[in-house]
């Protein structure tokens, strides 16, 4: 008598002890639970900025054309004013530079970067400054060169000597905020837009800029503050709600995120404008961490094509679906046992199999049997997990599912066997070994239970449960034997 309570005792206690290592190898980065914080972020399209070159400096040092040069210069006149720099190029190159002034090799310059030339330009423009080194349209040119070439820190030096040669106007400050803030110079960033602002206030460009350096510089009050500000004049800018959520994502207020990410892609809709996946999938998951499962599936449901993209070398044939972000959310609706939203997402998910590589359908296949086990179509999960299996022999999630479903079946052959293949995965192994250590002492084969145990304790010496179940059966062995 003493012998069987102690038996039930200790069988109680893998099972627990079994029960719990399962739930906690479920468990991964994704929340496991809705405070949990998960990384989110917004994608924002590369701002498009456009700089304008002033031809017309005033209060700066200018070039003369020399008395040699009244010809040429009346005859490039008329094609100036037709702005056929095409012409003008050739007329230039007919002339050494080297025997023209300074206002002829900046000309050359500007004519060039009209036409896009812009190496060409470069080398032109610093022939002007080495005859004329203050020469401050020279250098406004040099920065636009440098500006379109993403050679920043040059650009940035030409900037500063134009306005140190008393350049004062909105572009050039603007042009220089913009340079800082490719520099991640965030400080100087903010000074040059407020500047360019105080001159130019009702311009679209030095707002954004200056939007893009106050986010860099995490002045999230500021930006905030500018932002609303442009929303009023342009509340149906789907952009400018983008960055609203964006701001408020890095303040944690997840509420005004998610209205000003919903707002971002009704405009874009109505605009017929495709939404980015990657901010569907932001949304997704916000709506995930405040408890709306269901509009998160929504909108994963809606926009499910978005998700497929080209293989690279494959032609327009070839196509991937890009399938981590959803199944971390697939994740997180059946670790929590949400599974009308889980069985709404499989259904959509289903036309994209073909698309999807093996190791995201093993890993849906999971979930389908899951959803089927919590129905009690016992059949339909062994269906999925064999497929799942199929798909991906090493998904060890899989493997020990389905290990516990034939378990439960009394196909202890067949358990053992799926057992066997996890406890080869390092990740699953101790789960696995657990597992079959239950399998064990449900056949009353204590000796081989207490062995695998063992084993757990060697991969995991601080499991003080496995410990004492270990005690237990030992005890139980002795007593038997």
């Amino acid at each position: 008598m003493r012998i069987i309570k102690m038996f039930r005792t200790c069988n109680l206690m893998i099972k627990k002890l079994s029960v719990c290592a399962v739930v906690l190898g479920t468990l991964s980065p994704v929340a496991a639970s809705t405070n949990e914080p998960v990384n989110i972020s917004v994608k924002l399209a590369a701002p498009t900025w456009e700089f304008l070159l002033q031809n017309m400096p005033s209060g700066e040092t200018q070039a003369q054309l020399e008395a040699s040069e009244s010809s040429f210069a009346r005859q490039l006149q008329p094609l100036l004013a037709a702005q056929n720099h095409q012409a003008i190029m050739e007329a230039f190159s007919r002339r050494n530079i080297e025997n023209d002034s300074a206002a002829l090799r900046q000309l050359r310059g500007q004519v060039l970067i009209s036409l896009k030339q812009y190496s060409e330009a470069e080398v032109a423009l610093k022939s002007a400054l080495t005859l004329m080194p203050d020469l401050a349209l020279a250098h406004r040119s040099l920065s636009m060169v440098y500006m379109i070439k993403k050679d920043f820190p040059n650009a940035r030096t030409h900037l500063q000597k134009s306005i140190e040669l008393g350049v004062a106007d909105a572009q050039v400050y603007g042009q220089l905020g913009f340079v800082n803030l490719q520099l991640e110079q965030g400080a100087s960033a903010i000074a040059g837009y407020q500047y360019a602002l105080f001159l130019d206030p009702d311009n679209t460009q030095w707002k954004h800029g200056l939007l893009y350096a106050l986010i860099n510089a995490q002045a999230f009050s500021q930006a905030q503050a500018l932002l609303e500000g442009m929303l009023i004049t342009t509340p149906n800018n789907a952009d400018l709600w983008l960055q609203r959520g964006q701001i408020a994502l890095r303040q944690g207020h997840s509420l005004q995120a998610i209205s000003s990410l919903e707002s971002a892609l009704l405009l874009n809709k109505a605009n017929g404008v495709t939404n980015d996946a990657d901010n569907i999938i932001s949304l997704a998951q916000l709506h995930i961490q405040n408890g709306s499962a269901e509009r998160s599936v929504e909108l994963l449901d809606d926009n499910l094509s978005l998700f497929i993209t080209k293989k690279s070398g494959q032609g327009n044939s070839g196509k991937r679906f890009e399938a981590e972000a959803i199944d971390q959310i697939c994740q997180w609706l059946a670790f929590n046992q949400r599974w009308q939203p889980l069985e709404q997402i499989l259904e959509a998910l289903a036309p994209y199999r073909k698309h999807t590589s093996s190791y995201f359908t093993s890993r849906f296949d999971v979930y389908r049997s899951k959803l089927a086990l919590q129905k009690g179509n016992s059949k339909a999960a062994e269906k999925s997990l064999i497929s799942s299996i199929k798909a991906d022999p090493t998904n060890g999630e899989a493997l020990i599912t389905l290990a516990k479903l034939m378990h439960s079946k009394k196909r202890s052959v067949q358990a053992i066997q799926y057992y066997t293949r996890a406890q080869a995965l390092d990740t699953f192994k101790e789960r696995a070994l657990l597992g079959r250590a239950q399998l064990e002492i449900d056949r009353q084969q204590y000796v081989e239970a207490l062995g695998l145990l063992r084993q757990v304790i060697q991969l995991n010496p601080a499991r003080q449960d496995v410990l004492a179940n270990i005690q237990s059966l030992s005890n139980l062995v002795r007593n038997e034997s």
